[in-house]
């Protein structure tokens, strides 16, 4: 009943102050257009409109600003420009913080020094897969000749192709974790109400031992799951997951960039991820030892299974009988980019499953035991044998 009546004069004080709210904003609207009609009438020189406050806006994420950078680097190459030129004259395009991820390649690009010691020296943990890609897309388009170009916009392709599917994954699973934050909201805010407005709750929660263990394990246990409910909805998808499909998008922007499928294979075997590294360089080596390039191709199936087996094919077409390879590859990478849409979403969709285990094991515990013993303590306290 005491709940109720909170309730209802929580709700009707925020009724009167909206009432108030409103009434005092029509007014002020009144008298805004009587005062600009007036200014119209004398034919007063009108005002300067008051600047809008500028909304916080949202940064771009990593993926949207690579590929950007690599638009005007390719824009800056087809005015004529070299492409080191071009990265030097885009890089303002960055903003400050992500400048510092490209601030070795620019130097590489000034000085004139190999663009593959870029890729040698940058740590793969401390740079976003995202960045490192579009360091990679700039190396391998620096081959020279007319594939540069091509080069460059394939990479940027890849990379927006990346941020939608993560803006789809991040949409598809913002209902569960809204759902989920609201949930482990409840025990706080329902205790909070009880000891506003029950006596006994209050007596027994800052009074007694039992109520301060309950207030003691029931904050540590929604505290843990609010932290676990948020590492469960940031993690990523591991890496090995998508190495055939990066595997493919790499070997794509070598080969636009004018190499050889050899050739693509070396230059994955020194700077590519350590899983497509491992394949190429045991593709590399069995070719090497006793074996020719394309009866090692068949490797690649032991590193990325049978989904492999359709670029083998193709490889080993192109290598054989000379078939072009371009649009084969441009089929199977939109086939690679359909299986991380598809990958995506089936983690979006396993989230809210992962969520109940949190709720179930901290959040409503956390509730029970900030709100329902509480009661039960006091309601037992008040008891007495007659």
């Amino acid at each position: 009943m005491q709940a109720l009546a909170f309730v209802l004069y929580f709700a009707s004080f925020y009724l009167a102050v909206e009432h108030s709210a409103v009434k005092q904003w029509t007014r002020l609207r009144i008298f805004d257009a009587l005062l600009s009609s007036q200014q119209l009438v004398v034919s007063s020189p009108p005002t300067r409109a008051r600047p809008k406050l500028p909304r916080k806006k949202q940064p771009l994420s990593p993926s949207l600003i690579t590929a950007d950078f690599l638009d005007a680097i390719e824009r800056s190459v087809y005015m004529g420009h070299s492409l080191r030129a071009a990265v030097n004259n885009s890089l303002p395009v960055l903003p400050i913080y992500l400048q510092q991820h490209f601030q070795p390649l620019a130097l590489h690009c000034r000085i004139g020094a190999p663009l593959e010691e870029v890729l040698m020296t940058t740590s793969v943990d401390e740079t976003p897969a995202d960045i490192l890609f579009g360091i990679q897309a700039i190396v391998a388009a620096s081959a020279g000749g007319h594939g540069t170009r091509y080069a460059l916009e394939r990479a940027s392709w890849v990379l927006r192709e990346r941020h939608s599917v993560h803006e789809e994954r991040r949409l598809q699973s913002a209902q569960a974790l809204f759902s989920a934050r609201i949930l482990s909201w409840l025990p706080l805010a329902f205790g909070a109400m009880m000891v506003a407005t029950n006596n006994s709750v209050r007596t027994v929660l800052f009074t007694t031992p039992v109520g301060l263990l309950c207030c003691g394990v029931g904050g540590a246990l929604n505290f843990t799951g609010r932290w676990w409910m948020k590492k469960l909805s940031l993690r990523k998808v591991h890496a090995s997951t998508y190495a055939f499909i990066d595997f493919i998008d790499l070997l794509v922007v070598l080969l636009k960039s004018g190499n050889s499928t050899h050739q693509s294979f070396v230059a994955m075997s020194q700077w590519a991820q350590p899983v497509v590294r491992s394949a190429v360089n045991e593709v590399l080596k069995s070719s090497e030892a006793h074996l020719r390039f394309i009866d090692a191709l068949p490797l690649l199936t032991t590193y990325f299974g049978n989904g492999a087996t359709g670029v083998v094919n193709a490889l080993a077409a192109s290598e054989r009988d000379g078939l072009p390879l371009a649009p084969l590859l441009e089929r199977l990478s939109h086939e690679a980019h359909s299986e991380r849409r598809r990958i995506a979403q089936e983690d979006a969709a396993k989230l809210p499953i992962r969520l109940s285990f949190p709720l179930v094991v901290c959040v409503l515990p956390s509730f029970v035991t900030l709100s329902i013993v509480p009661i039960l303590v006091g309601a037992l306290s008040s008891l007495t044998l007659s």
